[in-house]
């Protein structure tokens, strides 16, 4: 079958919140790539890589911001902020500002959108590292629930692979389900009219 060239794919924009080292990054590289390592540089300001997936058999693209989680990029993250029509909320078990830190980026987020909250999923990150680990699966669900998260809440590991790629499907979900049915809609009323209009200038 050959593909729409014309054809516009909604966009699931998607930026990832979290302090610095909580392996932001490390998740992106499994999701697009399904690879890990140890030795990823620090992002600095803001990268971006793409995904193509579907979501209920319509084709979007999914756009993913990996931010830096310190302080001095807080201006740069803010304009991809206003961007973003999804969040990934990310925290380390083994540390716990990070933890603490969550409610400060969900703060931020709605200073940029006058207090609007955008689909989210909460991710406890390097659930493998049990030895080290300082936050348990009840403070997660505890937070989770304060930003009524229940539902869109994991436990993950970058290095096994473990729930990364359940925690960005939900994400992207949610995202379509709020934003892309409505934009596949009027995009498919749109081309319905330029068919119309082509007929009627070659009767």
């Amino acid at each position: 079958m050959s593909e729409d060239k014309n054809k516009k794919l909604f966009e699931a924009k998607i930026i990832t919140l979290g302090d610095g080292q909580v392996g932001k990054s490390s998740l992106i590289m499994r999701y697009i790539d399904n690879s890990f390592t140890l030795n990823y540089l620090s992002t600095i300001g803001v990268d971006s890589k793409y995904k193509r997936v579907k979501i209920n058999g319509e084709e979007i693209k999914a756009k993913i911001f990996d931010t830096a989680g310190q302080e001095r990029f807080k201006s740069i993250t803010s304009d991809y902020l206003r961007k973003a029509n999804g969040m990934l909320l990310v925290y380390d078990v083994t540390h716990r500002p990070s933890y603490n830190n969550i409610e400060k980026w969900i703060d931020s987020l709605k200073e940029e959108t006058g207090q609007k909250m955008i689909p989210a999923v909460l991710i406890a990150n390097k659930k493998d590292l049990t030895n080290e680990r300082v936050i348990s699966e009840d403070e997660g669900k505890e937070l989770a629930q304060k930003y009524e998260l229940t539902e869109h809440f994991y436990e993950t590991s970058c290095s096994t692979g473990e729930n990364v790629q359940k925690a960005f499907g939900d994400l992207i979900e949610q995202i379509y389900n709020k934003y892309g049915k409505k934009a596949t809609s009027s995009n498919i009323q749109i081309r319905k009219r330029n068919k119309t209009k082509e007929k009627k200038k070659f009767c």
